[in-house]
């Protein structure tokens, strides 16, 4: 009862508070409530330009954050990445993608979680994500063009999903998502070399 009280009464700051993110984290279950204080600290600790102190989670007046909801959260599951806790890192990344505001921001958390799943050499979760980020391509490519000084760059999803197709024996499939992606304006290191393979 005196928890509750306490909960209902005591003052809401903090970086939670920058962000519009209390209601959120309350509704969390405590065990992941302490998972996202946790890598917060970590990072206050460990990352020097951080701009956060572990007090700053949930307590005092925090102006203009530098991030928001969504690549906070991946902010952190890029500490629980670093740390060797792939699966808290996954779980974080999953809920920054839930809550984040644009394409863009999906494209760049979902990069991530197709490394995760490439360190982890999970080719099911590979083609999950890197088909999940494909999908979003004609969504965030001009924001992406955009950030990278007006034409496309590399994208791994895009080369991850032509050798899981080939890997599969696929051919076809991976010779049509080669020559889409060419035709985009988004580079392949090696797609000479592929295709040949392709249309061997």
């Amino acid at each position: 009862m005196i928890g509750k009280v306490f909960k209902i009464f005591r003052e809401k700051g903090g970086v939670l508070k920058a962000l519009d993110l209390w209601e959120w984290y309350e509704s969390l279950e405590p065990k992941d409530q302490k998972r996202i204080k946790y890598y917060f600290s970590l990072k206050s600790i460990k990352d020097m330009r951080f701009p956060f102190r572990a007090k700053h989670f949930d307590t005092g007046e925090v102006n203009n954050p530098g991030y928001t909801k969504a690549t906070f959260l991946g902010t952190l599951a890029q500490t629980a990445l670093l740390d060797g806790k792939y699966e808290d890192a996954e779980w974080l990344y999953l809920k920054a993608l839930e809550l984040s505001e644009s394409p863009y921001e999906k494209h760049l958390i979902l990069n991530d979680l197709v490394m995760l799943s490439q360190k982890l050499k999970d080719f099911e979760k590979m083609e999950k994500y890197a088909r999940m980020d494909l999908e979003l391509f004609q969504e965030y490519k001009e924001e992406l063009k955009d950030k990278n000084g007006g034409t496309l760059p590399q994208i791994n999803s895009y080369e991850l999903m032509v050798y899981l197709l080939e890997r599969r024996g696929d051919k076809k499939s991976a010779l049509e998502l080669l020559e889409k992606f060419q035709k985009e304006g988004v580079p392949h290191p090696f797609y000479e070399e592929v295709k040949r393979r392709l249309t061997a």
